[in-house]
């Protein structure tokens, strides 16, 4: 008895159209963060975020595809069922339109982030010459695969091109294989994601820093799993619908959700894919924000958030008087041990924190491009 399995339908358009609309939004703000980080680092822009640019152009093809498909009914839509085999309409040869589209860009968007990252890694780890020429084969690999699969999808029915979007049963007799060519797409389209997400991983625990901080970085790289994920639920609904026709019958509804899984996973690896380099845009953005907050809000906050941890008495007016002792001018905390007060015969030790934000050159191989460095210095107030 052989495997069969009936997908749910997706019927909810507005939604689709919200969740696209919101994905056109976040790509475009992460994509702009990308190089509002380069800019705040003085960083030189590299091919890895012209590549980005390039596959934003694509993504959001893809969702303005997505969009107009969604609008005009021909994803979320459904064929009729007659004696067993879906009834051609002029809703499927719209469908088949947008498949083909589709289909066709997304090879481009994929190819390109994927290169995207990889000459990110290569940029980090420039001095692991091991690791650059590794991440050079990558590079031709994504390469030939991105070509190879379009100009495949591009010529599926050679130079007749209304056989693309031809009724069903015509297409998968007249055109290639198009059940093995997008079954191999898929499944190689997953295994590149793996290799490319787990390779800076041994790099990062190479690095001489604080398990923490490694485990937050490789962190930050894991979040690609998001799109593995999205591309092995894609690759399932592919080959259930597919090669599963007695149970799944509904051509538009199998190709919506098809394409459902395609949208997603384009745009999370449209977001993975700048995550690594907008940290400085965001701390950016999180102290603007900072700044729209009360001074005296801000103060009583800081109190109390450290109260938990720690006492700390915070000089305001004296602090002008304690510089001219020494203590610099922006000081803005002080902490006391164990103190025994001026005018108790003893001496206080007080520690002046000041938190600097050093920024680190981009080539340097620091991959949130800034590092925070505490200096202090301890003196003793006159008896």
């Amino acid at each position: 008895m052989g495997y069969s399995a009936s997908l749910a339908k997706v019927n909810d358009r507005v939604g689709l159209i919200v969740m696209a609309s919101l994905f056109t939004v976040i790509v475009i703000t992460a994509v702009a963060s990308r190089f509002h980080s380069r800019r705040l680092t003085r960083a030189i822009l590299g091919p890895e975020d012209w590549l980005a640019l390039g596959a934003l152009v694509f993504v959001l093809a893809l969702n303005g595809i997505f969009l107009a498909g969604t609008i005009q009914g021909a994803i979320t839509g459904h064929s009729p069922v007659v004696d067993g085999w879906p009834v051609t309409t002029e809703l499927e040869h719209l469908a088949q339109k947008y498949k083909y589209a589709f289909q066709t860009t997304e090879k481009v968007a994929f190819g390109l982030i994927k290169l995207s990252l990889l000459f990110l890694w290569k940029r980090i780890f420039i001095q692991a010459k091991r690791f650059v020429l590794l991440c050079w084969i990558m590079i031709g690999i994504i390469t030939a695969w991105s070509l190879a699969f379009f100009f495949a999808t591009v010529f599926q029915c050679g130079t007749r091109w209304r056989m693309n979007w031809a009724p069903i049963a015509i297409f998968l007799t007249q055109c290639v294989n198009t059940l093995d060519l997008l079954t191999v797409f898929t499944a190689t389209d997953i295994v590149t994601d793996f290799i490319i997400i787990l390779m800076p991983v041994p790099m990062i625990w190479k690095l001489h820093m604080p398990t923490k901080r490694k485990i937050g970085i490789t962190s930050i790289f894991m979040v690609g799993f998001f799109t593995i994920g999205a591309g092995i639920a894609r690759a399932y609904v592919y080959l259930v619908t597919s090669y599963d026709k007695k149970d799944n019958l509904d051509f538009i509804a199998d190709f919506t959700l098809f394409i459902l899984w395609s949208e997603i996973e384009v745009n999370v690896a449209m977001l993975v894919c700048c995550m690594p380099v907008v940290a400085p845009s965001l701390r950016k953005f999180r102290d603007d924000i900072s700044g729209l907050i009360p001074r005296s809000l801000r103060h009583n906050w800081m109190l109390l958030s450290s109260g938990k941890t720690r006492s700390r008495t915070v000089f305001s007016k004296n602090a002008e008087q304690y510089s001219r002792d020494g203590m610099p001018h922006d000081a803005t905390e002080m902490r006391s041990g164990m103190p025994s007060w001026p005018g108790t015969g003893g001496s206080v030790a007080i520690v002046a924190g000041r938190d600097n934000a050093e920024r680190q050159p981009e080539d340097s191989g620091i991959i949130l491009t800034r590092t925070e460095i505490t200096s202090t210095s301890e003196f003793f107030l006159p008896k």
